[in-house]
């Protein structure tokens, strides 16, 4: 066979490479046999001698010569084959490369076969389906504009693109710069129309310019330090700029009268807006403050009024806090804001007047940057911790978000850099695009990211900035384009579909370097934007011709824009020369920087002065001496006819006197209290004129700044003049129809969002009293998660303006008593992770065996703070004085207040309640309500609410979640060092009893347990007990399981595949087993959270096996996949807990719960009931909620009992006597009302411990004939229940505590305070029940 020459060397390179590349893959058996013909027909590299000759090599020869050469070379060559043509030729999908495409995908493909192709002009008049056709991408050349209006006279229509494609932006240029400003300047605004400019700067004032030719029509003076925003009202009537004088003005725009000084911050100006919210005549103006507080400023849009005082909400959980930024919805009735504790708030507008309803703490460090969409209730907020989150109200009104990641990379981008990874991302500014699809955010990294705003996909990244960006401004109406501006000088636009850079400018100074550029605006038609920068400076862009704009000189100032000032205890201010109004001054003269009146033809720019005659343009000009000495330039002309010479001596004579004197002393005298102050030249200088931060030369600055003394002292206007300069009209009004159409645009809005809100509060199903679960995806159903949305996500608040002064209220620093048994060791547990709130002491415990029925009463070796409402100081020490001689009873002691106070104060998380008012008559924050998983009333399988006796099982790994979920919010302070499993020796999960419950004012309301250890081999109760502080907190899950639940659901097998059905919020949700692992791995064999689920709308979760139920055959489904099917009232009691024989006696819960109804029906038309028969007043009594923890009442008992919400009996009883509780410890202990809760509860008790009783009347009659007292009543004997699981002593007298016994050995005196041995006791038969026992009343 004839040998194989005639190949070239790359050729054989490429079949080495090929055997090579297939060696190390499954094909080897193929790289064997291409390698020995390789050698059979010499089409490997040859090898070369000294003198040039070429001699063949063998296969294995070759690969130890070319050790360097890996198997995968080839591979690694084809993978940098793609990036590197993309560069020299774009393919029409970048990122996207394969060695098989074809055309501009094409490995072979040459720039001149992808060039640029251009339609036709009858590709413009074609329609498909209706519609015209999209350019493809290939037209990169914008369309013959000729041929795309041709192509829309014979269609009819035509794509907006085509029409207005992105190109048309690169025809925007500068189309002038001015300096207007001595400092920086930080706020721009247009009005509502366009026509004017409004800048706001560190030189104290704001600035109104037209945006048609930039002329300046009028300064806005009166702040006395830097403005921090600017807003202008929807009516187009007002402006109102903040300021770090701690006030807000606003001004007419129509004739720049000052109309209010608005004084109700303590800090800075952080934000300042006004609200779209429109009904009738009552609007609304917001500003948030470095003093933590948000202001909302009602107004009258028929007569501008403004309320003295605002809606003020305070938000300082601790010293430092600062509110930064808000946002309000299109329609005005919700506004976010953000501040530097991290915590976003919401709040609502809907109900008239404004009331916080949410507080989001998603984010970890402070949120600085947010904005509402531009129709709909989603917003978006920006953090220092490196996230923006999209924000949108779902159903129980809480907020749920999209992550947008800023360490997120484009697929197949490189990695970033060590010196890139090394910075913390920081989101500096978020944006809506126009039409709400995608969010921009402004990292620190000088990177803009566009994001998909649905899915939190990242879509481009945009690069050009080389310093950070605070700016990023969507087009007014068109959702393709956004502009973004730095502290590098560039001014960017976006095309952010394509992810392309439109236009670019760079903001150089000659002679000053390049200025930052602050703040951007465009006016509301698109056609032109403006610029401010760090140097006072303007900028102007637009399209068309900048000829208006030439005839503006570049240095723009009024000769009386820093002029002293006097201000009246108002804030309201008068030029100090004149002594009038700012805006009542007539036309004032155009100067440069340096104070020089600007040529004639400049001087007709001013409004007013356009027809002043040539003579008078320009003030005459001559030397004059100071009276320091110094000789300056001044006007010594201008005088006017309407004023004689001793009309102006006496005043100009005045004001030298008053200086020459302060000249002599050395400093200005302070101003009289109350009275108005006037301001020296050199007091206006320090105080309303900032320094320049060394952005200006020195030399330039005093000029304009020393203007006073360039205009003559006498420029008095004459009635004809202030006539005329009343009916001026510096910003003209919208139209009536625009105006209209604006308004009924933003009541729509508005109308939208409260039906939203109203929505969104409903139920979906089964109605429930709580409201506290997630729900729905923008696009698909979900079911609600097992984790429970975070506390600020859906933490609500009712309607409560706070006023000046007004702090809300919390229990006072409560003492907690130690039981009799070991109460130091007992007080030591329940004291041990947070500060005592409480107002359900919990004294007597059950020691090891039994259950304590009956709530703590303190004994006489502790003393109890109680709130109370005192008229004088003598009083409360009276009060005192009288509680050092009660007796020692533990039951008869009034609770008063006492005079030492723990010394330990709260943590700043917990506010102290300020002192008792004699007369309170405002609600209570939520905050200090008990939580709905408290004060429900109808049995649900999630949250775990404890009940006397309950057996449960107690799985470390959830308790450890909650108490690192306390720990990361700070929700109230809890002693990590503290917790049982430090204490004891705990497994992952451990099969307890409830032994005592208590419950404490936090905030939030805490569950206090007590849990005894259960022996797994004898299933009684051990000596080990531990106790557990907790509450039902959103994205955390029960640790505590009921153990009837935890055996059903162990009963049932489950495999991976299997269909399952899962109760949340009172609906079932459908899902199937995806597989089981343990849900941490140092606890492999727990049952906790170890199935990993997945519902049927394609989301995850993680799930424990009593969260889930088999699907019976003949089981609803629903009508959308992924939906949820309403619970029946027969499924859910099949998914409750089933009582055990002897837990309800011997009826059955049925029968028991009748009884118990029937007789308290006929207990509540009783008079001295009624104060007991519902819940307290709140509003009658607003303190009740931060005094008692747990409020009970018959009513709220009775509904428990129709539900079946009470598990056994002595969960029953336990409710029961905490009214009489509660009564004694918001009352004093000796009062009526306490008496009556005393009575009536040993009337429901002893009717309950009877149970062939039917008429709790006769019980009723024969208790109060009686005297009841503590004192009277004594144990007789105790009763030892026992079970399979467990046994417990108990006293029989149904009117004292139920007190357990220690042991039944004879001989051992009982654990209780009755000194009854176990020699009495008796041990029930099987026939005998606890109520078939004789009762009696004496010992």
């Amino acid at each position: 066979m004839a040998k194989n020459r005639n190949i070239s060397l790359l050729e054989s390179e490429l079949y080495y490479l090929i055997s090579r590349f297939l060696t190390t893959g499954p094909c080897r058996r193929a790289a064997e046999v291409l390698a020995s013909e390789l050698e059979e027909y010499q089409l490997l590299p040859c090898r070369l001698d000294w003198q040039g000759n070429e001699h063949p090599r063998s296969y294995e020869d070759l690969v130890a010569a070319n050790r360097h050469i890996a198997p995968d070379h080839l591979l690694q060559i084809c993978k940098q084959v793609g990036p590197i043509l993309d560069k020299e030729v774009p393919s029409c999908v970048p990122g996207v490369h394969s060695l098989l495409g074809t055309g501009k995908q094409s490995l072979l493909r040459k720039s001149k076969a992808c060039g640029d192709f251009r339609w036709k002009g009858s590709s413009y008049a074609a329609l498909h389906r209706g519609r015209p056709p999209e350019r493809p991408l290939s037209c990169k050349n914008p369309p013959n504009l000729v041929e795309v209006h041709r192509g829309r006279e014979l269609t009819g229509t035509q794509c907006y693109n085509t029409i207005h494609p992105v190109s048309n932006y690169q025809h925007m240029r500068m189309h002038r710069r001015i300096l207007g400003h001595l400092s920086a300047v930080y706020c721009i605004a247009f009005d509502r129309s366009g026509l004017r400019i409004f800048t706001g700067s560190d030189d104290c004032l704001v600035k109104i310019w037209s945006s048609f030719d930039g002329r300046l029509h009028s300064t806005l003076r009166g702040h006395s330090a830097e403005i921090t925003d600017l807003a202008v009202s929807y009516e187009n009537t007002l402006i109102a700029a903040g300021s770090c004088d701690k006030t807000i003005r606003v001004w007419c725009l129509r004739t720049c009268a000052p109309v209010a000084v608005l004084q109700g911050h303590s800090g800075s100006i952080t934000s300042l807006q006004f609200s779209p919210f429109a009904k009738g005549s009552k609007r609304y103006m917001l500003s948030t403050g470095t003093d933590a507080t948000v202001c909302f400023w009602q107004w009258d849009v028929n007569n501008i009024n403004f309320s003295e005082r605002p809606h003020k909400f305070t938000e300082r959980p601790r010293p430092g806090v600062q509110t930064v930024c808000s946002s309000f919805s299109p329609g005005g009735m919700f506004l976010a804001t953000g501040s530097t504790d991290d915590v976003i708030r919401i709040y609502y507008l809907g109900c008239g007047n404004p009331e916080k309803i949410s507080e989001l703490d998603a984010h970890t460090d402070k949120v600085d940057s947010i904005q509402f969409c531009h129709s709909g209730e989603r917003f978006v907020s920006g953090s220092r911790d490196g996230t923006a989150r999209v924000w949108r109200l779902h159903q129980r009104q809480q907020w749920r978000s999209v992550l947008l990641n800023m360490a997120a990379t484009l697929p197949g981008s490189e990695p970033a850099s060590s010196e890139e990874s090394f910075v913390k991302p920081k989101v500096t500014m978020v944006a809506w695009d126009r039409h709400d699809n995608s969010v921009i955010t402004a990292v620190n990294n000088y990177l803009l990211k566009v994001w998909n705003s649905y899915s939190g996909q990242l879509l481009h990244i945009l690069k050009g900035h080389e310093a950070e960006v605070f700016v990023l401004e969507p087009h007014p109406f068109d959702p393709r384009i956004i502009l973004s501006a730095g502290h590098d000088g560039n001014v960017f636009v976006w095309d952010i579909v394509k992810g392309t850079k439109t236009q670019h400018y760079f903001n150089m100074i000659e002679g000053q370097g390049h200025g930052a550029v602050f703040d951007c605006k465009f006016t509301p038609d698109g056609q032109r934007f403006a610029c401010t920068d760090s140097h006072g400076h303007l900028l102007i862009f637009g399209f068309g011709s900048s000829k208006p704009y030439e005839k503006l000189p570049d240095q723009v100032f009024f000769h009386t824009d820093y002029r002293p000032l006097i201000r009246d205890s108002n804030g309201f201010v008068l030029d100090e020369q004149t002594q009038q109004a700012p805006h009542l001054m007539p036309p004032p003269f155009l100067v440069d920087v340096d104070g020089n009146p600007h040529p004639p033809r400049y001087q007709r720019l001013v409004p007013g002065r356009e027809n002043v005659a040539a003579q008078h343009l320009v003030p005459q000009l001559g030397y004059v001496a100071t009276s320091d000495g110094d000789v300056v330039e001044q006007v010594i002309s201008q005088q006017t006819a309407d004023h004689d010479e001793s009309g102006r001596s006496v005043l100009d004579e005045a004001i030298r006197q008053l200086r020459e004197q302060q000249d002599r002393q050395g400093r200005p005298e302070p101003p009289a209290p109350g009275t108005p102050r006037r301001a020296s030249v050199n007091e206006r200088a320090d105080v309303q004129s900032p320094p320049n931060v060394g952005l200006r030369r020195s030399g330039q600055v005093e000029g304009v700044r020393q203007m006073h003394q360039n205009a003559p002292r006498s420029q008095m206007a004459t009635e004809r003049d202030l006539q005329a300069w009343r009916r001026r009209v510096v910003v003209p009004e919208l139209t009536a129809s625009g105006y209209r159409s604006q308004e009924d645009f933003r009541t729509a809005k508005g109308e939208d969002e409260i039906a939203l809100y109203i929505a969104k509060k409903r139920r979906l199903t089964y109605g429930s009293c709580r409201d506290d679960s997630d729900d729905e995806l923008p696009c698909v159903k979900r079911p609600p998660s097992r984790k429970k949305q975070k506390p600020t996500q859906g933490r609500e608040f009712l309607d409560i303006s706070c006023e000046e002064g007004e702090e809300t209220a919390t229990s006072e620093d409560n003492e907690m008593e130690g039981s009799e048994l070991d109460s130091s060791n007992e007080e030591e547990e329940w004291k041990s992770d947070t500060s005592s709130h409480s107002s359900s002491e919990y004294s007597d415990w059950t020691a090891d065996a039994g259950i304590n029925l009956q709530p703590s009463t303190p004994l006489s070796s502790r003393r109890r703070v109680r709130r109370q409402i005192s008229s004088s100081d003598e009083e409360e020490e009276e009060n005192e004085e009288e509680e050092e001689k009660q007796p020692s009873d533990e039951e008869e002691r009034p609770a008063q207040k006492t005079s030492k106070q723990k010394s330990k104060k709260p943590k700043s998380k917990i506010l102290k309640r300020p002192k008792a008012r004699p007369s309170i008559n405002r609600e209570v924050s939520n905050e200090f309500r008990p939580s709905a998983w408290i004060t429900d009333v109808i049995p649900r399988k999630s949250p775990f609410v404890p009940q006397m006796g309950d057996e449960v099982i107690y799985f470390r790994q959830g308790h450890e979640a909650y108490v690192e979920a306390v720990s990361r919010t700070e929700l109230y302070p809890i002693n990590l060092d503290k917790q049982p499993w430090r204490k004891m020796e705990l497994r992952d999960q451990e099969f307890v009893k409830i032994t005592g419950i208590k419950y404490e004012v936090c905030p939030p309301t805490l569950c206090c347990l007590k849990l005894t250890l259960i022996d797994h081999g004898t299933g009684k109760i051990t000596d080990k007990s531990f106790y557990v502080k907790y509450h039902d907190m959103p994205d955390v899950i029960d640790f505590l399981v009921l153990r009837q639940s935890y055996d059903e659901a162990r009963s049932r097998v489950w495999q991976p595949n299997d269909r399952f059905r899962s109760v949340i919020d009172d609906a079932w949700w459908f899902g199937t087993i995806v597989c089981q692992e343990p849900y941490q791995a140092e606890y492999p064999d727990s049952h906790f959270q170890c199935f990993k689920v997945r519902w049927d709308n394609g989301e995850t979760e993680k799930l424990s096996p009593w969260d889930i139920e088999a699907i019976p055959e003949d089981a609803q489904q629903p009508d959308s996949v992924g939906g949820g099917v309403p619970v029946t009232a027969e499924e859910m009691r099949e998914v409750m807990y089933k009582p055990q024989a002897g837990e309800w006696g011997d009826r059955s819960r049925d029968d028991e719960c009748e009884r118990i109804i029937a007789a308290l029906d006929q207990l509540i038309t009783v008079d001295i009931v009624a104060p007991f028969s519902g819940p307290v007043d709140t509003v009658q009594y607003p303190t009740y909620c931060t005094v008692i923890a747990y409020p009970t009442d018959l009513g709220t008992i009775r509904l428990r009992l129709i539900n079946r919400f009470y598990r056994r009996l002595s969960a029953l009883i336990w409710d029961a006597r905490y009214i009489v509780h509660n009564a004694r410890i918001f009352n004093e202990p000796r009062s009526k009302i306490a008496h009556s809760a005393k009575l009536i509860t040993d009337v429901l008790l002893k009717f309950v411990n009877k149970p062939s009783c039917t008429d709790v009347m006769e019980i009723y009659k024969a208790v109060e004939e009686m005297d009841y007292t503590d004192d009277e009543v004594k144990p007789w004997f105790h009763v030892t229940l026992r079970s399979p699981t467990s046994s417990m002593v108990m006293d029989t007298n149904p009117g004292t505590l139920w007190r357990p016994c220690l042991t039944e050995m004879p001989g051992r005196e009982c654990a209780s305070a009755c000194s009854t041995t176990s020699s009495s006791v008796r041990t029930l038969s099987p026939s005998e029940s606890l109520w078939t026992l004789p009762h009696t009343q004496t010992t």
